[in-house]
């Protein structure tokens, strides 16, 4: 079911011209995302978009669960600090390992952010670093996730989040808040959140699957990246969408079911910046249609191409057309554990 101003949205970025990424534009290292202070309407594409701020008092989110199947009890434990060895990212690995960052969630519920207008429209917790060192905004980053109350172990919404803009010295609470996008997770009649979110954080260096405490498996749907390229929008009042278009190619001698893999999207400044490095620009992403003029299968037979397309939402300051599109498919951890 598409609202009328989706769809609007869909029907404008069909106009546009598309606008292919070059190798040489890339130019400034964006150090910081900073979404709109004005709500995203309802209606509108149900894709990320952040608030960030330096106050102790409002950190960015971040988050995991899907992959990953924690519950509120895990998540309220104590995280360990990693001694796995860091190794670096390839682009033709198969696997990639994920550590716990050394945070823990102490409290985590909807809520309403001190001085914003959404009555039950944010996601609010409190981060204590529970090592002995401090942990800066660029040793962490996470996945955030919705589910419905009936079916809480079923994300229906997900994507990649920067980890808190400050850092917390050992031993340190700091309270922090998010406001997603997306009508998927709301009330018909208002903005209150009416899914449960479930987060966690990860440390912002990739170790050996061996030593990982979660996987992240690379999907038979191999992406050529050199068929990656974007359709701008501006959406006014602060906000800007672009769409990533891509095509996927079965490489594997089974089906593939597109409900049983998510996307991870970057946007890198520099050769060396992967989905986890700070200055990137992030998302997860779901790979099945998500408008009712989106039209591919959902099942691609081995050999077969489909062409996909991503829809993210974020702020003006993301200058997404000085930077390189990345997009890798993984299997969904929770249909795989």
């Amino acid at each position: 079911m598409v609202d009328s101003e989706d769809q609007e949205m869909r029907d404008l970025m069909k106009q546009l011209t598309d606008v292919p990424f070059r190798d040489e534009l890339r130019a400034r290292i964006l150090t910081e995302v900073r979404a709109a202070q004005t709500p995203v309407p309802k209606g509108r594409k149900r894709r990320l978009w952040g608030r960030y701020t330096a106050m102790v008092s409002s950190l960015v989110a971040a988050g995991l669960f899907c992959a990953f199947m924690v519950d509120q009890k895990q998540q309220h434990q104590q995280a360990p600090v990693t001694t796995a060895k860091r190794v670096p990212y390839n682009a033709s690995s198969t696997e990639f390992g994920l550590a716990q960052a050394p945070v823990q969630i102490v409290d985590m519920h909807i809520g309403t952010h001190p001085g914003d207008p959404w009555k039950d429209g944010e996601v609010l917790a409190e981060l204590k670093n529970t090592s002995n060192q401090p942990v800066a905004s660029a040793d962490m980053f996470g996945v955030l996730s919705f589910s419905p109350k009936s079916t809480p172990n079923q994300e229906n919404w997900i994507t990649i989040v920067n980890g808190p803009n400050q850092t917390i010295q050992p031993g340190q609470t700091v309270k922090w808040w998010f406001h997603p996008s997306g009508s998927v997770l709301r009330s018909g009649s208002g903005d209150q959140l009416t899914e449960v979110p479930h987060l966690s954080f990860y440390a912002s260096h990739l170790v050996a699957p061996s030593q990982a405490d979660t996987v992240w498996k690379r999907s038979g749907l191999a992406v050529n990246e050199n068929d990656l390229y974007v359709q701008p929008y501006d959406l006014g009042n602060g906000q800007q969408s672009v769409q990533v278009n891509a095509k996927l190619t079965n490489t594997t001698k089974k089906t593939i079911d597109l409900h049983n893999v998510l996307a991870v999207i970057w946007f890198a400044s520099s050769d060396k910046q992967s989905f986890v490095s700070q200055n990137s620009i992030r998302f997860m992403y779901h790979v099945t249609p998500q408008s009712a003029d989106d039209t591919w299968p959902t099942v691609v037979k081995p050999n077969q191409t489909v062409k996909v397309n991503f829809v993210v939402l974020s702020d003006m300051s993301s200058d997404f057309f000085s930077r390189t599109p990345h997009v890798i498919i993984i299997d969904d951890p929770q249909q795989t554990s």
